[in-house]
């Protein structure tokens, strides 16, 4: 009897270790899906972050490239993975949009996926091509206040936030109208603008970056409310008379709504610390990124933010989804 007794309580004893044992996380690898091509920031970032969080979580992270649709194919993948916080997405604006730029999409951005943790961001500049002969944004809103044929703008494509839709916003707030040309990059836009072939692109300050060092595109105005460390030369739109003109580009992770909040928890936790690490922030930095860590509600509530404003510019510029 005393030996069935004390079996008893070594077995009552164990029970809350094989508990945790079975609700620790993570105890296998890990997945980030980008939703885009190899090579681009999102896959740089994603690549940088995944080797910090291996060392913060003691399990591999690996990434996914799973691009298509406007990244809308590798988020439904996550938005329809299981819920256990093995694959997530790095996701951005376009999540915030999607529902109003595509037709039939396969998931709810707003309903089947849940932000967890945000990673940086980086602000939209305005560029133009040296030879177009304008040294401000004053002179360029002029410019196309009395030019005889409409200047042209190009864009990586429909519904892309720090391209096409903050070239909308620049348009509704300055009162002019420009061409859209879109294209199936934004890299091919860039190259059409340092050719002449379009006037003007709106782009994240990453892919701006290295034209602007050398000198073959001028940067006019930077969509943020303070200038940037990497151009400070190049003013804010508040400075050049257009107030509360912002438009970022970030990255961020997320996963299906239905992921555990101590999974959701241990994940924000690890980002957070993993972008605190001056490797990493040096490194983001020096792209013309900053790192932005968030809780999992402040993630949420700027991703809402951003939702009714991009949904409030789509609506004004009456863009039919596609």
């Amino acid at each position: 009897m005393i030996r069935l007794f004390v079996a008893i309580l070594l077995t009552v004893a164990n029970l809350p270790t094989f508990a945790q044992a079975s609700t620790q996380y993570p105890i296998k690898p890990i997945w980030i899906i980008v939703p885009y091509a190899p090579g681009g920031a999102v896959d740089i970032i994603s690549r940088a972050l995944a080797q910090e969080l291996t060392a913060k979580l003691g399990q591999t992270v690996l990434v996914d490239n799973r691009p298509g649709a406007g990244g809308n194919v590798g988020s439904a993948y996550v938005a329809k993975s299981k819920p256990d916080g093995y694959v997530l997405l790095m996701g951005g604006p376009s999540n915030t949009i999607a529902h109003k730029i595509f037709d039939n999409l396969t998931y709810d951005p707003t309903k089947d996926l849940v932000p967890i943790a945000m990673v940086g961001s980086a602000p939209s500049v305005l560029l133009v091509s040296p030879s177009l002969g304008v040294q401000n944004l004053a002179a360029l809103v002029d410019l196309a206040l009395t030019t005889k044929n409409s200047l042209a703008y190009g864009h990586g494509g429909v519904g892309t936030t720090s391209e096409h839709l903050v070239s909308e916003l620049f348009q509704q707030r300055a009162a002019i109208k420009l061409e859209s040309v879109a294209y199936k990059g934004g890299a091919q836009a860039m190259q059409d603008l340092m050719g002449n072939q379009i006037q003007l692109v709106f782009t994240n300050l990453l892919n701006a970056l290295p034209h602007i060092k050398s000198g073959r595109l001028k940067a006019l105005a930077i969509a943020q409310p303070q200038r940037s460390s990497v151009i400070p030369d190049v003013p804010t739109f508040a400075e050049s008379g257009i107030e509360h003109f912002n438009a970022q580009v970030w990255w961020g992770l997320m996963g299906p709504t239905e992921i555990p909040p101590s999974v959701l928890e241990a994940i924000n936790r690890a980002v957070n610390l993993s972008v605190a690490e001056p490797v990493f922030k040096d490194r983001l930095t020096a792209l013309g990124a900053q790192v932005l860590p968030l809780t999992s509600q402040q993630f949420t509530e700027r991703f809402i933010n951003e939702k009714n404003q991009w949904e409030e510019i789509v609506q004004r510029a009456k863009i039919q989804p596609q």
